[in-house]
């Protein structure tokens, strides 16, 4: 199956070398990747030019540059509208992830084996520190988020989709997967999850800013239940409490105080969210970014090391010098 794959990025010079270097790693026989499209929304730290230098001699690994920051659902269209045409699956990649050398094969494969299955989504482990608040009140909320895809798959950092259901995400969305969950649901298509297909993310360090992405997140959720009439599976108050429960017993006395703290932390995110959602609705789609996610744990320097190809069979880029050529104009 031909993947295409698009990173949105805004200022993410310190990750995304490490991204593309890890996305030209992967491990693949049934999923083909032909090309990595970077769309750089408003960089003012360099972010294009990193991609530019990954690409040079990689014709699949293009770059595209949206002058003013519009949002991460502007950018996906943008990237739609130029996505090879004959990518069978999309991917849509966070730019500050850490991805292990087989997410890619591995979600592809699931759509595969699943044909009523219309997206996928990975299983993001957060590396904060657990010896620290709010470090384990990530790591406890991420383990919930596990237990209720495992029932409901839940969307979020990295997402596979048939390229032929999706062709434009309501750009009054900040919820970018759950709204593309929408549009795949109401083709009568399933969502997966694939548990096995690991990525890492970094989730807040301080309790502001857990706070904040909390709120965003709720008020993104609230606001396409109120547009759309579709709710995201952790809308679901039973299913969030079984999964509590079940990520509760499975934790120490540490880990049960930090998911009390964070179920408690949710509850008011949600209702200032919600608050948010009916206030604000649709019309703001950016937001200051939350610095304290940007700074994923560990080296990416053994990424260097792995084969660097977009594929596993030769050849690695299927011909389509038209779109490469659009897109170096940009």
């Amino acid at each position: 199956m031909n993947v295409s794959i698009v990173v949105p990025a805004y200022n993410e010079a310190r990750n995304i070398r490490q991204l593309v270097l890890s996305l030209l790693g992967q491990q693949t026989h049934i999923a083909r990747i032909v090309e990595i499209i970077v769309v750089a929304s408003g960089c003012t730290d360099g972010t294009p030019e990193v991609v530019r230098d990954l690409g040079r001699g990689r014709p699949g690994v293009q770059v595209h540059v949206q002058e003013k920051r519009e949002g991460k659902v502007a950018a996906i269209n943008a990237y739609l509208k130029m996505r090879d045409p004959r990518a069978d699956v999309c991917i849509v990649c966070s730019a500050d992830l850490h991805l292990e050398p087989d997410v890619v094969e591995k979600m592809v494969v699931h759509l595969s084996d699943h044909p009523d299955t219309g997206m996928v989504g990975a299983r993001p482990v957060p590396d904060n520190d657990p010896s620290t608040i709010v470090g384990r009140m990530v790591n406890v909320l991420w383990k919930l988020h596990h237990e209720v895809a495992l029932v409901v798959p839940k969307m979020g950092e990295i997402v596979a989709f048939r390229a032929a259901l999706v062709e434009y995400v309501s750009e009054l969305s900040v919820v970018d997967e759950a709204s593309i969950e929408d549009v795949v649901r109401a083709k009568g298509y399933s969502l997966g999850y694939a548990p096995e297909a690991v990525v890492t993310n970094h989730g807040p360090e301080t309790f502001s800013e857990y706070f904040e992405q909390r709120r965003r997140i709720a008020r993104g959720h609230y606001w396409l239940e109120f547009a759309f009439g579709y709710q995201v599976a952790t809308l679901d108050r039973g299913l969030v409490v079984r999964a509590a429960a079940e990520t509760m017993r499975a934790e120490d006395r540490a880990g049960k105080i930090a998911l009390a703290a964070a179920m408690g932390t949710e509850v008011v995110a949600r209702m200032v969210g919600f608050w948010d959602a009916r206030v604000v609705g649709g019309r703001h789609r950016t937001w200051r970014v939350l610095q304290s996610t940007k700074s994923l744990r560990g080296e990416p320097g053994e990424i260097r090391d792995r084969p660097q190809r977009l594929s596993a069979r030769p050849p690695a880029i299927l011909p389509n010098e038209r779109a490469a050529s659009e897109r170096s104009r940009t």
